[in-house]
């Protein structure tokens, strides 16, 4: 708009001025010269014309060019602040759909936790269970293996009794048969001894008598 004003003031002044030569020409020249003034001045007068013209449209496509870019300037930001908006709608689906993941796999990961601690429980009973079971059946284990060794213990006991026992009776047997044995030798022996004794005296006393009487006969044939 001050271009336009610029132009025109332009054109105004350069019209006054040829006018005003044109005015100095009439003057002092003849009526040729004026005529050739006067067209002088409708060529300036044509020409300023030209000139705002030119101007005018310089100016209004400069104007228009502003407006252009200026539209231009609105759509990109539309186009920016759809873009933003569109990014913005975006992240924020994103955000959510990542809120949702991670609130399914917590989930997920909860239930498989869970699922693992009862595992876990029930393998732990069940292993507590055998380990009881175990335990019992050791303990009856032992206690049949205690019981059978006890019974054993006591029949390898009564048969060691009896063993012994019968040893006992065969060597009292034994000892009674040698003691009588022996009491019958001592016996017999004392028999014999005295059965010798007696033959032994018997015999003294024959061999005393004979003596004697070889004694006596003796004598008898002496005297």
């Amino acid at each position: 708009m001050n271009t336009i004003k610029t132009a025109v003031a332009i054109a105004l002044v350069a019209g006054t001025t040829s006018a005003m030569a044109a005015t100095a020409a009439v003057e002092t020249t003849p009526a040729a010269k004026v005529a050739a003034a006067k067209a002088q001045v409708k060529t300036d007068a044509a020409k300023t014309s030209t000139a705002v013209k030119t101007t005018t449209a310089a100016t209004q496509a400069k104007t228009a060019a502003h407006t252009t870019v200026a539209a231009k300037d609105v759509v990109v930001a539309k186009a920016a602040n759809a873009k933003q908006a569109t990014v913005a709608k975006t992240v924020q689906a994103k955000d959510a759909a990542a809120h949702k993941t991670v609130a399914a796999k917590d989930v997920v990961v909860a239930k498989a936790a869970d699922a693992k601690q009862a595992t876990v429980a029930k393998t732990v009973q069940a292993k507590d269970a055998v380990v009881t079971k175990t335990a019992q059946a050791k303990k009856t284990a032992v206690a049949k293996t205690t019981q059978a060794k006890d019974v054993t213990v006591e029949k390898t006991v009564a048969a060691k009794d009896a063993v012994v026992e019968k040893a006992v009776e065969v060597k009292d047997a034994t000892v009674a048969t040698t003691t009588e044995a022996k009491d019958a030798t001592v016996e017999k022996a004392t028999e014999v001894k005295q059965a010798v004794a007696e033959k032994a005296d018997a015999v003294k006393t024959e061999v005393k008598a004979e003596k004697k009487s070889f004694f006596s006969w003796f004598k008898k044939s002496a005297a």
